[in-house]
């Protein structure tokens, strides 16, 4: 029985599309093109952004937040000076998170 072919395809089309291999390679490239997508839209965490989250979190850890009444903006500004503002964006999101982790202990 002959199976009915889509009209959005072109017919020139038809012959390629019976072929696995084409199937395929059709597949494995709009799974690239997504992979590509999300990775150029996706926000990135860099090393710069680690090490920043990394000093957050042992700023809060040692009761600085407590001890010295600063902000954590302001700390992580004064911290990220020098530095990229992917580290900043990183000191705000552990000193938060460690913040997060501190009202759960207690």
């Amino acid at each position: 029985m002959h199976q009915a072919k889509p009209r959005w395809i072109p017919a020139p089309l038809w012959p390629w599309l019976s072929k696995r291999w084409v199937k395929a390679v059709l597949v494995v490239a709009v799974f690239a093109l997504l992979g590509v997508i999300f990775m150029l839209t996706s926000d990135r965490k860099d090393a710069a952004f680690w090490a920043g989250y990394t000093d957050g979190q042992r700023w809060v850890d040692a009761g600085g937040y407590k001890a010295h009444e600063e902000s954590i903006a302001t700390y992580c500004a004064g911290q990220a000076a020098n530095e990229t503002p992917s580290y900043q964006r990183g000191c705000i999101d552990g000193a938060h998170n460690a913040m997060d982790d501190m009202k759960s202990i207690h």
